[in-house]
């Protein structure tokens, strides 16, 4: 059984390789985004909450369907998708890159593992991150620390069960995208067999050009 097929628990967890990662649709962006219960905010915020949960529904879905036609477009076949809405970038990164959302914190991170299979089976898992700066101008500085060698990462969704079943991001395919308040950040990493190299490296390169 490959780590894409794991079984997961009700709450959307995997169950085996202790990564306990979390696929978070609308209830989840609710609780990341301050809750919706009234004992907390109030009316008030309960429909601050909802709106934000539409917002990022409407996020997510809008990058699926372009993405899913480019890998449609690449001859690519998705195994799986899994999304997480989050709001503490350096709680999900490492390095220097960690250190520089410390003293910059950014606004929102979005992020998407995809698992794609080529026409001769070789199976490799695309990670999109998009981070959310509270100032445009942090922008072009992370993106040249994250271009850097050795300064770290936004860490990929699910990097404790990619690791503990042999699965590397290597820095190749790696892209980043700045685009108004946001770095979009792609890369890739091989699960099985060998995939086509110009496809996955057209499929990061795809990934990194999703919308923000």
């Amino acid at each position: 059984m490959g780590w894409w097929n794991q079984p997961r628990d009700s709450a959307g967890r995997w169950t085996k390789g202790g990564a306990g990662v979390v696929v978070i649709g609308a209830a989840g962006a609710l609780v990341l985004s301050g809750g919706t219960g009234a004992g907390v905010g109030g009316l008030g915020t309960e429909a601050a909450g909802a709106a934000d949960s539409v917002s990022v529904q409407a996020r997510n879905s809008s990058r699926k369907t372009k993405s899913d036609s480019e890998w449609k477009r690449l001859r690519l076949r998705k195994v799986r998708e899994d999304v997480e809405n989050a709001l503490d970038c350096a709680a999900n990164s490492y390095g220097q890159v960690r250190d520089f959302f410390l003293r910059n914190p950014c606004k929102s991170l979005d992020r998407t593992l995809i698992t794609l299979a080529d026409p001769s089976g070789g199976t490799f898992v695309v990670s999109v991150s998009w981070v959310r700066m509270r100032a445009k101008n942090d922008v072009r500085p992370l993106k040249d620390l994250i271009d850097t060698d050795g300064t770290g990462s936004v860490h990929a969704l699910g990097w404790p069960l990619l690791k503990s079943r042999g699965v590397r991001f290597t820095g190749t395919p790696f892209r980043s995208r700045p685009t108004g308040d946001h770095l979009v950040i792609a890369e890739g990493a091989v699960v099985s067999g060998h995939p086509d190299q110009a496809l996955y490296t057209a499929s990061v390169e795809a990934a990194a050009l999703l919308p923000a």
